[in-house]
């Protein structure tokens, strides 16, 4: 079975509203999160990125995919973490 792997949110959008069944799904592999799903490999990794960083709000937005080191190496910048 090949990894499902959309590259922007509609594309994801029409995955998950086009399912047959359950999807399981993983992003960078940095941690497992929910409950196991056995179902067709759904992978957020195509979506990824800061979307905004305001340090001095302490507000941050990323993208689904955006692997963890990603977001800790931006804060550290900012002697910032999570």
């Amino acid at each position: 079975m090949s990894i499902m792997t959309p590259q922007s949110e509609a594309e994801l959008a029409e995955i998950v509203a086009g399912a047959q069944e359950p999807l399981r799904v993983f992003g960078g592999g940095t941690r497992p999160i929910g409950v196991p799903v056995n179902g067709a490999p759904l992978s957020t990794s195509g979506i990824s990125g800061i979307e905004l960083y305001e340090p001095g709000a302490l507000t941050l937005v990323v993208k689904a995919g955006t692997p963890v080191a990603r977001i800790e190496e931006t804060l550290a910048k900012e002697n910032q973490r999570l």
